[in-house]
């Protein structure tokens, strides 16, 4: 028989009272990574995304990464994030954990990756941990009685990996305030708004056709169509984690017409905002 001790004190890694709370897990498969979820922000909430297969690339402040089997993929509370999923040969499947009440020492709340690091981890030799702990999760969340050992097991599961990226985590080369990142900063504000073109140029001062070829040159589509993006992806967050009506859902991201704005929808996923509902939340 071997026995073994507890190295040291066990000093808890969160505040008392303040420890994390797992709001969902999300089991995504290769068909759900192919309706890719558009430019959105989580304004009290972390994700932590593990890939267990295949591969893709996903759009974090508008820096593009990819992803493989056994990374993590953080998202920061209030940082813009696309997914794109994977292709045809390499499918792509992720277990998404959303964590809030996330307080982590020296950070603001929500923000599990330091500023200035990258948000792809590898976990290395401690992935068959976590996808154990992930699988484990998912077990828990859906009985009747499960939902505070899910809870235990989701900070388990940030504690290791918020020590793994401490000890672990790559820091990045810093970016410079290009007028592409005051573009899409300003976007990213005013995007529920009745915005143009002209208004984007004149608040950043700027002549509107350099502005949307620059735009476009390091992003790949246009100012417009980023608004656009941005509108879309909340209303997949709002259809996803509210039982607000479509109608409503339009008009809180700046669509007066609910028909104009499922159209819209429509063209940009590939299925009506009521059938996207129904994929994700059955």
């Amino acid at each position: 028989m071997l026995q073994y001790f507890v190295k040291g004190s066990a000093v808890p890694f969160f505040p008392r009272g303040q420890e994390p709370h797992l709001k969902y897990i999300c089991n995504v498969d290769s068909e759900a990574s192919k309706m890719p979820r558009s430019m959105h922000e989580h304004p009290h909430l972390a994700e932590a995304v593990l890939v267990y297969k295949g591969a893709g690339i996903f759009m974090i402040g508008g820096r593009q990464y990819t992803a493989k089997e056994g990374d993590f993929i953080i998202y920061n509370s209030r940082t813009v994030h696309d997914e794109f999923g994977g292709n045809g040969t390499n499918e792509l499947h992720t277990y998404c954990l959303g964590i809030s009440n996330l307080y982590l020492p020296g950070q603001p709340e929500c923000q599990l990756v330091p500023s200035g690091y990258s948000p792809i981890i590898s976990t290395g030799n401690a992935y068959p941990s976590f996808l154990s702990l992930c699988r484990l999760i998912e077990q828990e969340i859906q009985t009747q009685e499960g939902a505070d050992t899910a809870n235990l097991l989701a900070r388990a599961l940030i504690t290791k990996l918020a020590r793994l990226i401490l000890t672990q985590g790559e820091r990045e080369s810093t970016e410079e305030d290009s007028l592409s990142a005051r573009i899409r900063r300003y976007i990213d504000h005013h995007y529920r708004e009745d915005l143009r073109l002209a208004d984007v140029a004149q608040a950043l001062h700027a002549n509107p056709y350099y502005l949307s070829h620059i735009f476009k040159e390091e992003s790949g589509f246009s100012p417009m169509k980023y608004a656009t993006l941005r509108r879309i992806g909340e209303a997949q967050n709002l259809l996803i984690n509210t039982d607000m009506t479509i109608t409503s859902i339009a008009a809180q991201i700046g669509y007066n017409n609910s028909n104009y704005f499922q159209n819209v929808f429509r063209n940009a996923v590939g299925i009506s905002p009521g059938e996207y509902r129904r994929q994700w939340t059955q």
